[in-house]
Order: structure tokens, then sequence, then C-alpha cells
């Protein structure tokens, strides 16, 4: 069976499983947090059920079945689509929610990822047990999200230097968790530093000139440790924007600290400002992220919007 047709089947799967009201529909990415998913995918699912949410876990094969599979629990009717994996995997399921979802149905949030940023930004505990008594809780959120190039993102998107640390990271096999972006960062340090030139238009103008990186982030952290944009919030129908000028090897060095800590937004020749909308034309191609995941390896225009109030979150 191919991975199609094994999606194919978990939708028809959940079309006949969700057909009351208020039932939960669970996809785990297996691959998440280098296969904690596989790992606690059941587990999670008998402690939903244990909780009062029975549902069955549907395991995503291949990169775009989380959207596939949010899509058709909502349209089989399911009131809750939870959502167990990490930031690539939520980003995934936003896509397949946004413009899709009815009003009383919503996404709940299991991290079982390397960096889960966006569970960081929500404040939804890292222990996926927890998260899983929050879901059954039954509380509310509205948020908002973004969109880059047309793709929903939740967390938040870069192009540059930080885009290329995410492509390192997702060739990084030989460790886990957060050293995955430390080992990454330093490949990029390394092999990979690169200052284009760049014309940013937002909706309080316009900044010009050689960059190492752009970033517009609807959440706060990237990476699980870098509080990109600290003061960021998820329902304030604003996205942060950070502009890194053109910096040598040992300016990223000296900025690094500054990031850990979150002071970065303070630091001359940074730019750190909100806004509804940002453009991007840059003079040479470069890599594009949301989410952690990548967009495109030879970005050269990039349009970020903000979707206010787009997701229900149960959490």
């Amino acid at each position: 069976m191919t991975a199609t047709e094994t999606v194919q089947d978990a939708c028809t799967d959940l079309r006949e499983g969700v057909e009351v009201a208020g039932a939960v529909a669970l996809i785990v990415n297996p691959r998440a947090g280098h296969g904690a998913g596989a790992r606690l995918g059941q587990a999670v699912a008998a402690e939903l059920g244990r909780l009062g949410l029975p549902c069955v876990a549907q395991f995503t094969a291949m990169p775009g079945d989380a959207g596939a599979l949010t899509g058709a629990a909502l349209a089989a009717g399911a009131a809750t689509v939870v959502v167990a994996g990490g930031d690539g995997t939520f980003n995934e399921a936003a896509n397949g929610f946004v413009d899709v979802a009815g009003a009383g149905q919503a996404l709940g949030l299991v991290p079982l990822g390397t960096g889960n940023d966006f569970c960081k930004a929500l404040g939804i505990p890292a222990d996926w047990r927890a998260a899983c008594a929050r879901i059954a809780a039954g509380g509310l959120k509205v948020v908002d999200a973004g969109r880059c190039n047309g793709r929903v993102f939740v967390n938040g998107v870069g192009a540059g230097f930080d885009a290329r640390v995410a492509l390192e990271a997702s060739r990084v096999r030989w460790v886990r968790g957060t050293p995955v972006y430390l080992v990454a960062l330093a490949k990029t340090l390394l092999l990979r530093h690169a200052t284009p030139g760049a014309r940013i238009t937002h909706d309080g103008g316009t900044l010009a000139g050689p960059v190492t990186l752009v970033v517009a982030m609807n959440g706060s952290h990237f990476g699980g440790v870098f509080p990109v944009a600290p003061d960021a919030s998820v329902d304030d129908g604003l996205l942060d924007l950070l502009v890194a000028p053109a910096l040598t090897r040992r300016g990223i060095l000296r900025l690094l600290p500054h990031l850990l800590r979150g002071t970065h937004t303070a630091r001359p020749g940074i730019t750190h400002l909100r806004t509804g909308r940002v453009r991007v034309e840059f003079d040479q191609p470069v890599v594009l992220q949301a989410d952690g995941e990548i967009l495109d390896t030879e970005a050269v225009r990039v349009d970020v919007i903000v979707e206010p109030a787009a997701l229900r979150l149960r959490c």
C-alpha cells in the first residue's frame, strides 16, 4: 500500500468514526521527536480515552498527511482534532484547519517534537500527559495564524540565517532535542554564512540593505531555546518583525548570548517592530522556513500577512 492510499484509508476511517457530535480525532506524526510519535502515539490515544475523549490514533505516513487528515476529520464532523507531533506537524494541521473548520471545531496540540515552539507560546505543558489533560479540560483559546507565500504558519517564518539553520537541523541525525539546533547553528556559521541585500516593506515603511536574517513571528521562540520575539503575543493581530543587519561571524557569535536571553532586540542595528504584513525582496536566493519546515531553498520574494483569530485551540 502506498503512503497516499494509507492516508485515503485513514480519511475513510475518520469519516466513518466521528459521526457523533463532540467526537475527537487523533492524528500522530510517528517521526516527530526522532520517533517519539511512534513510541507514544498509542499512549496518547489511551490517555485521551481515560480522560473521557475516546479516539483512535491515525499515523501520518508522508509530508502533507497531517493537513489531509485534519481536513478529512473536520469534514467528517469531528469537534476536536488532536494533533500529536512537533511544530512542523502543527503547521500541516493548521493548513488543513484554516478556511475549513466550522464554528464549533477546534485543534488540540500534544507536543512530541524537538522544539515545540508554538506550544511554548501557548503555555501548553511540555509533558504530553499534562497536555492531554488540558485538552480534556475543554478550555478554548482563539489565536492568530500567519500566511507566507500562500501557506499558513502558526509560530513564525524566517529567511536567511535562521532558515539555513532549520535546513541544517533537518539533516542532523546523530543528536536529539535542543542540541540539534546548536549543531545546526555551528554548521551554518562555519559553512553557510551569507548577507544578501533585501528590500523590506512593512506597515510603517521600508527598510533596505544587506541582512543576516529576516524573521516574522507569531509566537516567541525558535529552536526550542531562542526567544527570538520575547514579547510576541499570539492573539494581538500582529506579527513581530525582526531584522538583523549584515553581521560577520564574530558579530553573530556576539549576538548569540543575547538571543538566548531575549535581550537582542535592544542591540545596535537590530530592527524590531510589529506589523500586519511584510514583503521582502532579496537580491539573491535565500532559504525560507515556516515553523521550522523548509518552504523554499531559493526564495527571492517573501510575502507574509497575519490572519487574526484564525485558529481555535482546545488547550
